[in-house]
């Protein structure tokens, strides 16, 4: 998920699907917080000082953020 587009490209696919939760692994981000789209909000939770190592995301359709009463990130990476 480094490489620029990776996300979009990879979020189209699953707004495009019926799919409206997805979690992965993997991120390879650095930090942690909320990404809201139009059609999909990303919670993500990494390593807060390196980026390039593990983390984990969640992408949500719009359709589906009723049903996520709230996001903490993990509390050994923060």
């Amino acid at each position: 998920m480094l490489k620029a587009g990776t996300m979009q490209e990879s979020a189209d696919q699953i707004v495009g699907s019926q799919i409206q939760i997805v979690a992965r692994q993997e991120l390879r981000w650095r930090g942690y917080g909320l990404l809201k789209k139009g059609k999909y909000s990303i919670y993500y939770s990494c390593n807060p000082n390196t980026a390039g190592q593990g983390g984990t995301e969640l992408v949500i359709q719009k359709s589906a953020t009723n049903k996520i009463p709230g996001f903490e990130p993990i509390s050994d990476c923060i």
